[in-house]
């Protein structure tokens, strides 16, 4: 859409979209490996109430196995899976999140994102340790979407910025640009749109090719906000128009919508014969008043 189409449009594709604390070191402190200690105590074939599904062959595992870093990790793992895959209602027990975001959250989430963490950090050689870390931040992901999805947004903003810083540490920027660009999705959702903007940013930052929902969200905040600032608009149309793909079918339909919207205005600006290339009738009424307001200013210009 160019100076004649205005930022019709842009308000309703903004709505539209669906409604950070420090994090401990690498080194896992006493207190943190008792913890997990205890957490995979819990977690062992005896605490199948709470959804593990540990085979039975684990009852006869040596103290030193239970300890080995490939198991801590495997278990908060199976943790993690069963966490992001429940529903409300068998999420089980919640707790306090005093080490991450100061909020409540499922406490088999927070045992699971316990021994990951521990796993990941004792985990040799360096080439393993750095996949566990990236592996450890999908996870974190999707436990902010979890809670993201419930509009839980303290505990899911901490875990999609620990992802992300996870991720980039571990040379993952894909899923470092990912985990920052649904952030901001869900900040929109919000009306948090400040800190979107700037989230989307720190996204496409950390990678551009292979991240079309950042230029696409910021495209629609530009968009709304834009005003009569031409220049501002165009640009904000021409991260839409290049944006690719969307992640997700409600997304991509919002993306080709948006699409089509902007070469309507644009092709409607230079030629008044354009403005009947919609089905909208509103449309095709601004566009020739349009029109007719320009070639009105023309004539009493001369």
């Amino acid at each position: 859409m160019g100076a004649l189409g205005g930022s019709s449009g842009g308000a309703a594709a903004l709505t539209s979209v669906p409604a950070a604390a420090a994090v401990p070191p690498e080194r896992t402190s006493a207190r943190s490996r008792a913890a997990a200690s205890a957490a995979v105590a819990n977690t062992s074939p005896k605490a199948a109430s709470t959804g593990d599904t540990s085979s039975a062959g684990e009852e006869t595992d040596s103290p030193e196995a239970l300890n080995s870093w490939e198991t801590v990790f495997a278990r908060g793992l199976r943790l993690s899976k069963l966490a992001a895959d429940a529903s409300e209602t068998e999420a089980g027990s919640w707790s306090f999140d005093r080490e991450g975001s100061m909020a409540a959250v499922p406490r088999r989430m927070l045992q699971a994102e316990l021994l990951l963490r521990q796993g990941a950090a004792e985990a040799t050689p360096v080439k393993k340790r750095t996949e566990k870390r990236a592996e450890e931040a999908l996870r974190l992901y999707n436990h902010g979407k979890w809670l993201a999805e419930r509009n839980l947004a303290k505990a899911a903003e901490w875990r999609y910025r620990e992802a992300s810083r996870i991720a980039k540490e571990s040379k993952r920027s894909v899923l470092a640009a990912h985990s920052l660009s649904r952030l901001g999705y869900f900040l929109m959702h919000w009306r948090r749109f400040d800190e979107a903007r700037e989230v989307l940013l720190a996204s496409e930052k950390l990678n551009t090719k292979a991240n079309p929902l950042g230029p696409f969200l910021y495209g629609l905040l530009e968009r709304q906000t834009s005003g009569a600032d031409v220049q501002r608009l165009l640009a904000a149309e021409q991260r839409i128009l290049q944006s690719g793909k969307q992640p997700s079918e409600e997304l991509e339909v919002q993306r080709v919508a948006l699409v089509g919207d902007i070469n309507y205005w644009r092709s409607a600006e230079v030629s008044a014969w354009s403005c009947f290339d919609t089905g909208n009738a509103a449309h095709i009424l601004i566009c020739l008043c349009s029109h007719a307001a320009l070639a009105l200013q023309q004539i009493l210009v001369d």
